[in-house]
């Protein structure tokens, strides 16, 4: 009788798991972050700093990102300091009219974006925190002109805001080889591993932070690629991995609100 109990016991808890998301194997587990802190803008070598003192926006060394002629504003970024010194990606001159402005402290990476917004007088900058082989993560800059057309910073978004924002929506599952994502708990995506000599998943499968881009076409809209992190050891593989976006609200304490999650092919 004993025995009968028991099991009955083992086959309540196993007919429990198979209708609940919270026991092992069909938990909607959260992504990690890569990130443990916020990662800073960095500081623009001396060099872009005096390649920017004086700088007009016919020096050769400048590259057109954006140019608005009806409403009079332009964006460049600065390629080199010289032939011989690199601007390590920083350095970038806005224009509105005839009065330009020096943004030595922008880090505008291999592929900066810009858009303005004559009727709000907005001005998006996408720049690149950390660029590299597997590796891009982007920080937007919303600008705004004074009285005198020169531009400033209004607000921006380090790339570890938004990771813990998403690691907050953003959950997922797996069985055997199939990865489901959530946000908010709603299904997204799936995704089916088919890399077949990585020793299986860490437990700590998912990742978030290598990959965050932004599109600025409409509203400011960021789209992250989570990686799975297999045994071998903590290096990222995005192979079949869809790309989750999100709306992005910046607040006026500069934290950040996501909404309308979707999945991206």
């Amino acid at each position: 009788m004993k025995q009968m109990k028991q099991w009955l016991m083992v086959a309540a808890v196993v007919a429990l798991c198979g209708t609940m998301t919270g026991c092992k194997g069909n938990a909607q587990r959260p992504v990690n972050g890569m990130f443990e802190g916020p990662i800073g803008k960095g500081t623009p070598p001396e060099a872009v700093l005096d390649a920017t003192k004086k700088m007009a926006v016919t020096d050769e060394r400048l590259e057109t990102v954006m140019e608005d002629k009806a409403s009079g504003v332009a964006v460049y970024s600065l390629l080199n300091c010289s032939d011989e010194v690199s601007s390590e990606g920083y350095g970038m001159l806005i224009a509105k009219g005839d009065v330009p402005t020096a943004m030595p402290q922008i880090r505008h990476g291999r592929m900066p974006r810009a858009r303005y917004d004559a009727a709000t007088g907005d001005l998006w900058i996408i720049g690149s925190d950390v660029d590299g082989t597997g590796i891009n993560v982007e920080r937007p800059y919303l600008l705004r002109f004074d009285g005198d057309s020169h531009a400033a910073i209004v607000s921006e978004v380090d790339p570890y805001e938004i990771q813990q924002a998403m690691s907050k929506a953003l959950t997922y599952t797996i069985e055997g080889q199939d990865i489901t994502f959530y946000a908010e708990g709603k299904e997204l995506a799936k995704a089916t591993n088919k890399m077949e000599d990585m020793g299986g998943f860490m437990d700590d499968a998912i990742y978030i932070g290598e990959q965050i881009a932004y599109s600025i076409d409409g509203p400011l809209t960021v789209h992250v690629t989570p990686g799975v992190n297999f045994v071998v050891g903590k290096v990222l593989h995005y192979e079949d991995m869809p790309t989750i976006s999100a709306t992005v609200t910046i607040n006026d304490n500069g934290s950040v609100t996501l909404s309308d999650f979707k999945a991206e092919p």
